[in-house]
């Protein structure tokens, strides 16, 4: 395990590849706004009456909503985006069970330094908590891991970003993280100690994101993200990649498959974290 968490780290910092909520400010806009709204319902339902093979009826659902916003100036450029997410699903005979839970939100302001606006010095700000309490159904009995703002995690990041082409950055600074558990049951967890409620790292922040239609109405989005606390090894740093294909069937129906795959020490010693999803339904977009 430390053999491929070593791969990841050199991967992340001599290549980086890095997106969920990568804040994306268009070339053409000139002293003014561009706000975009989209929304949607995905669902699922299962229901099985004499099937020889099987099964377990099921019914699932997820809502979501991503706003994003962005404004730019000769030499300066202010976006963010807020993402909101919630699934649940409820299988015959046991108990709801959420599917997914995101309530996040990235706020940046870069100063441009070339004309041909490929290098900017940024400022950015960002925070990720869920919804609702999660849980652990690994065992017999369901073991409560989660809550609202349990844990929430803010950072603040200063750096330079090189953007080659308008649907890829990278990046490179000095960055703040701050994880919180505003519960006392879950402590200690989430790196949070005994009689604390925050626990705080600095150090290097890398990263690149993509963001790019591959073939016709298909969008392949990305961000990876090495964080290195200063205080730590080389092998305790924090890894995110997230991934989000999503294929446009009409212009109110799409679907959609995420990937994310996360490493943090603090939360799970020597593990990987993934979750992946595949999804279709309904998708409004409001300009």
């Amino acid at each position: 395990m430390k053999q491929l968490i070593y791969s990841i780290i050199f991967f992340g910092i001599t290549i980086n590849l890095s997106a969920q909520e990568a804040v994306v400010i268009p070339d053409t806009l000139n002293n003014e706004w561009t706000t975009s709204w989209v929304a949607g319902l995905n669902g699922a339902q299962s229901n099985y009456n004499n099937w020889a093979a099987g099964g377990s009826n099921n019914i699932a659902a997820t809502f979501y909503s991503k706003i994003s916003s962005a404004y730019r100036t000769r030499n300066f450029s202010y976006g963010y985006v807020l993402n909101l997410r919630y699934g649940i699903t409820k299988i015959e005979g046991k108990d709801n069970r959420k599917t997914d839970d995101r309530l996040a939100t990235v706020h940046r302001a870069s100063y441009i330094l070339n004309s041909k606006n490929t290098m900017n010095i940024f400022i950015e700000f960002s925070f990720i908590t869920q919804f609702y309490d999660g849980y652990d159904y690994s065992t017999d009995e369901r073991l409560r891991v989660s809550d609202f703002m349990a844990p929430a995690y803010f950072s603040q990041n200063i750096g330079f970003a090189y953007t080659p082409k308008d649907y890829i950055s990278l990046e490179a600074g000095l960055g703040l993280k701050q994880t919180i558990v505003n519960d006392d049951s879950l402590i200690p967890s989430f790196g949070v100690e005994e009689n604390n409620r925050v626990f705080s790292e600095g150090g290097l922040q890398l990263g690149i994101s993509f963001n790019k239609e591959i073939i016709t109405n298909v969008n392949y989005t990305s961000r990876f993200e090495t964080f290195y606390n200063l205080n730590k090894s080389l092998v305790s740093t924090d890894i995110s990649w997230a991934n989000e294909i999503t294929g446009k069937i009409n212009d109110y129906l799409s679907t959609s498959f995420q990937f994310e795959l996360v490493y943090d020490d603090d939360i799970i010693p020597d593990e990987l974290q993934t979750k992946q999803i595949l999804s279709a339904g309904l998708l409004i977009t409001f300009r």
